[in-house]
């Protein structure tokens, strides 16, 4: 099993500072008070509602989450005498949370402005409902908390398949590529892939920002596939299911003749087919990678053509009758 060629595994925290400036505006997020603690990290996918904080239990109020406050909260806290809803701010807002988020009609209340500010713990508002807001920040947060490492290769989307072409510097990898989108494959990434893994075991592969869509070729330099191509000819980002590893040709080396030994390649932990393709003069390797693809959607709607052909081989073995048919075979074809 290959575990080669991937830098180490990075991320598990945002800064509240990143989740006001790099929603987007998606989570509607307006800030109410407590700039000085924009630098609180958020390790935490899940959000918490602090309802039972609220009745003395603040232990419960983890370090690194999101503390989400709705109306049901700001209702109960408004039917309190004030000196107590004081006691009760002033406890929670002094945790060391990332930040409190007010959804919906929740109301503005003024002590906790106040305490926030003093606190430094950040607070804001949306108009999302709790609901709603707390769907498309467990989202953010999935995405951006995902543990994250980066590898040398090029990711295209092969009929689907999201293959990820590994190699020596000089090997072939980005002429390769480019022979996929001419005919009519879309490119990810070229020469570095950023890789995420998502819950549900999934590895998801983009480009760095500041070279999305390009690709470097020795002798033309650094172009466009979108331009050059269109849109249809990339992708923002593609699952990795499939690892295809290009190599010198060896007159002595062992390559796979058969297809019965699959080997694996891991990354951040998962394991993924891999293919080891050697570059030699006349081999056409996006035509390999194409049935390479080809055959692991195959293999994943449960057909393996080099088992069948074991089971056939050791089927004929043990009943010679079971071999082909030669009945109907005309003597003068084999004159």
């Amino acid at each position: 099993m290959s575990t080669d060629g991937a830098d180490s595994v990075r991320g598990g925290q945002i800064t509240v500072r990143e989740l006001a400036a790099g929603d987007g505006g998606h989570l509607e997020l307006e800030f109410l008070a407590g700039e000085a603690g924009f630098d609180r990290g958020i390790s935490a996918h899940r959000i918490q509602k602090p309802g039972l904080a609220m009745t003395g239990y603040v232990d419960f109020m983890k370090p690194g989450r999101v503390q989400v406050l709705g109306s049901t909260e700001i209702d109960y806290l408004e039917l309190l005498e004030p000196r107590q809803r004081h006691e009760i701010l002033d406890v929670i807002c002094g945790r060391p949370v990332a930040c409190f988020v007010l959804t919906g009609r929740a109301a503005v209340l003024e002590e906790l402005v106040e305490l926030c500010e003093e606190h430094g713990t950040p607070l804001f508002r949306t108009n999302l409902i709790s609901s709603e807001f707390i769907d498309r920040i467990t989202l953010f947060l999935d995405r951006h908390l995902a543990p994250r490492t980066s590898v040398h290769g090029v990711l295209m989307d092969v009929y689907g398949i999201g293959v990820l072409i590994t190699g020596e510097s000089g090997v072939g990898k980005s002429e390769c590529a480019l022979d996929l989108v001419v005919r009519g494959h879309r490119l990810v990434s070229d020469d570095i892939v950023e890789i995420r893994r998502r819950r549900g075991d999934i590895l998801l592969g983009q480009g760095p920002e500041l070279i999305k869509h390009h690709m470097e070729l020795r002798g033309l330099g650094v172009i466009n596939i979108e331009h050059l191509f269109g849109a249809a000819s990339i992708r923002a980002r593609k699952r990795i299911e499939l690892v295809v590893h290009l190599e010198k040709w060896a007159e002595r080396g062992k390559y796979e003749r058969l297809g019965l030994d699959e080997e694996k390649k891991e990354i951040m932990g998962l394991e993924l087919p891999l293919v080891r393709l050697p570059v030699a003069s006349g081999r056409n390797l996006s035509i390999l990678i194409e049935v390479a693809a080809r055959n692991l959607i195959l293999k994943l709607t449960g057909y393996h053509p080099a088992e069948d052909m074991r089971r056939r081989l050791e089927a004929a073995i043990q009943d010679p009758r079971s071999g082909p048919d030669t009945s109907d075979v005309d003597e003068g074809d084999f004159e």
